[in-house]
């Protein structure tokens, strides 16, 4: 029988984090079911082509029609991912939260353009 020692516990520890970390990185890898982007912007479009999403919504094309797009598109149990200006995540962000939906992620991607990618999940 060996003797529990320091280096045994931190190994243990190790592992399972380890073990623990590959199903919530498996999840990161998942598309997300509809992609938010402006097609005005090169880094967003860049992002929306490279995002592997079943959907994509630009603002620039479809300002008009696009929070019932959102509303409708996203397939039951994906999220929504986007790269955007502040003002267009501001104003979706109040509408898709009025319809059942949280923010998972929110960071500054682009400073000078005041761009910010974010990630929305059904509650």
């Amino acid at each position: 029988m060996s003797a529990l020692t320091r280096r045994t516990v931190l190994k243990g520890s190790a592992l399972a984090g380890a073990a623990a970390a590959v199903p919530a990185g498996a999840a990161a890898l998942k598309p997300a079911g509809l992609v938010v982007f402006d097609s005005r912007l090169p880094e967003s479009l860049a992002f929306a082509r490279t995002a592997g999403a079943p959907r994509t919504l630009d603002l620039a094309a479809e300002h008009d029609a696009h929070f019932a797009t959102i509303r409708s598109g996203v397939p039951q149990g994906k999220s929504l991912e986007g790269l955007t200006r502040w003002s267009d995540w501001v104003a979706l962000r109040s509408e898709l939260e009025s319809h059942g939906w949280r923010v998972t992620s929110e960071q500054v991607a682009a400073p000078r353009q005041r761009l910010l990618r974010w990630s929305m999940a059904r509650r």
